[in-house]
């Protein structure tokens, strides 16, 4: 019996677990290596493609499934088999259209299972697929062969000053969608349920762990869900203040292991 039994870390990626030149520190992975050993189950929750996060999984003790697209996909990492995905619909293609026409230097980027599309480039888009350093296409919506239900997430990119208007222009449709920021130049479009709480709730579900011994960290807008869900929700110490007000532990910032942070909290409490 390991002194973490039972318990489930799930950790965001940019911002929390990657310092800001996108690498995992040393003693991230000694601590999360110390937290498996000892029984404990570790899953990243990200709002990237699992193809984005293929390189540092190597790193990673990952020993529960992950959770992709902001909880749109969820893989089983030992057998590598999607467990479960909810895709979006056309009424989330006829919105993306509406975004285009209306804000024309707004980047618009489509996430399947293990493909991801650009059908508007601008340079936060091109930025942002030059830090992935995935593979993609540039297609227009109505080109894009695979149908709207096997669409993980819709991405709103640009400049912090312009996504705001976005923000706004398609928050009528909360009703239908999970709209969130990952950062202030990402907003993001998944299904209903297609958010981090809902992912890893049903990760915990598939582990039977108990709602009272899952912990999330996470730094922004689209971490929310999971923190305030979780058992113990941690924030790094750079996360946004609405982040940190609703975090129950502040751990030091990602330039800094906030997971070893994290693991450190756990290894004192159990």
């Amino acid at each position: 019996m390991g002194k973490f039994d039972g318990i489930l870390l799930a950790s965001d990626m940019d911002g929390t677990l990657l310092n800001d030149k996108h690498e995992i520190g040393s003693a991230t992975v000694e601590a999360l290596n110390y937290f498996t050993q000892n029984g404990g189950h570790f899953a990243l929750a990200t709002g990237r493609t699992r193809p984005a996060t293929a390189a540092y999984r190597t790193l990673l003790p990952c020993n529960a499934p992950g959770v992709y697209l902001n909880g749109a996909i969820i893989c089983d990492e030992s057998t590598e088999k999607m467990v479960y995905m909810e895709g979006l619909d056309d009424r989330a293609k006829a919105l993306a259209h509406e975004v285009m026409k209306e804000f024309p230097h707004i980047g618009i980027e489509v996430y399947l299972l293990d493909h991801s599309y650009v059908c508007r480039m601008n340079d936060t888009t091109r930025d942002h697929f030059r830090l992935l350093d995935i593979p993609y296409t540039e297609m227009a919506l109505d080109d894009i062969p695979e149908p709207c239900e096997q669409w993980g997430k819709i991405n709103f990119t640009g400049q912090p000053d312009e996504m705001e208007p976005v923000r706004a222009f398609v928050d009528p449709m909360k009703e239908y969608f999970n709209l969130t920021f990952s950062t202030p130049i990402f907003y993001e479009m998944t299904c209903k349920g297609g958010h981090k709480g809902d992912g890893v709730r049903r990760v915990a579900d598939y582990l039977g762990i108990r709602p009272e011994m899952v912990c999330a960290i996470g730094d922004s807008q689209n971490d929310l869900p999971m923190l305030k869900n979780a058992g113990i929700g941690f924030a790094p110490a750079n996360a946004r203040d609405y982040v940190l007000e609703i975090a129950d532990v502040v751990v030091p910032d990602n330039n800094h292991d906030a997971l070893k942070g994290a693991v450190e909290y756990l290894d004192s409490k159990f």
